[in-house]
């Protein structure tokens, strides 16, 4: 009896290290999303003798503050009167993907990010400018995650980014924007328009937290797509099997004449 007994002891060993071992990849895989919650907080504005300058105690002017003199740049000449462009700074801005995925039947979350974001927006103290295009695209090649393999394969199968290097999104509606916005506030509004990936083009709607003080504006914006919208297959490898939900998030710090 003694040696079936030994068979099935080490039979049971080799099981429960099994498991250990494909927990411990499962938690090694498995990235924290880390996703903003809050627009980022914007630094002081200071006059050239580095004082702070007006919106810093929440008592700012009424709606976006007022459009820079021409004195400011050939750019600011060059917008109908009214109109103030935010461009996107890429250096503290990010883009973010978040997707469930199943590794040998335990869930894991896929993270991946970049900071090739370009762009601008234009704005008025009513909203959206209509007399400019308000959008940003992000490189999808320069996306990466803590796993190689795992990028590698949904530039080339998934993303196919040397055909489709890009995402872009094109701002056509403002809900919620305040009619007396005080600066250096957060508020919550959505942001609807167009997003293309791999030429597929979607109507989306995102959620934003949106802040402006100064010089800059800046906003944490979410969004839930499915691969599926945009004509792709989850990504799917022998040991991991992506869901069809994506979570992005797009993090924005934009400034005028940047």
């Amino acid at each position: 009896m003694k040696k079936p007994l030994l068979i099935v002891g080490g039979v049971l060993g080799v099981v429960a290290l099994a498991v250990v071992a494909i927990v411990v990849v499962q938690l090694l895989r498995s990235d924290d999303p880390n996703l903003a919650t809050e627009a980022p907080l914007i630094a002081a504005p200071t006059t050239a003798a580095g004082a702070t300058s007006g919106g810093s105690t929440g008592t700012g002017a009424t709606g976006v503050a007022p459009t820079p003199s021409s004195n400011d740049g050939a750019a600011a000449e060059a917008l109908p009167e009214g109109v103030r462009e935010f461009v996107i700074v890429s250096a503290e801005s990010e883009a973010k993907y978040v997707v469930r995925e199943s590794l040998r039947g335990l869930k894991t979350n896929a993270v991946g990010t970049t900071s090739a974001i370009d762009g601008s927006v234009f704005l008025t103290e009513g909203g959206l400018a209509d007399a400019a295009e308000s959008s940003f695209r992000v490189d999808l090649s320069t996306l990466k995650s803590d796993e190689g393999m795992r990028d590698n394969f949904i530039k080339q199968n998934t993303l196919q980014t040397s055909r489709f290097q890009f995402a872009e999104f094109v701002i056509e509606d403002v809900s919620g924007f305040p009619a007396g916005y005080v600066e250096d506030t957060e508020v919550e509004m959505t942001i609807s328009g167009t997003l293309t990936i791999r030429e597929v083009s979607k109507p989306v709607t995102w959620l934003v937290k949106v802040r402006q003080l100064g010089d800059t504006l800046t906003a944490v914006a979410d969004l839930t797509i499915t691969f599926q919208d945009f004509g792709m297959s989850p990504p799917s490898v022998p040991i991991a099997t992506a869901e069809d939900e994506i979570q992005l998030q797009i993090v924005l710090v934009a400034r005028e004449g940047a």
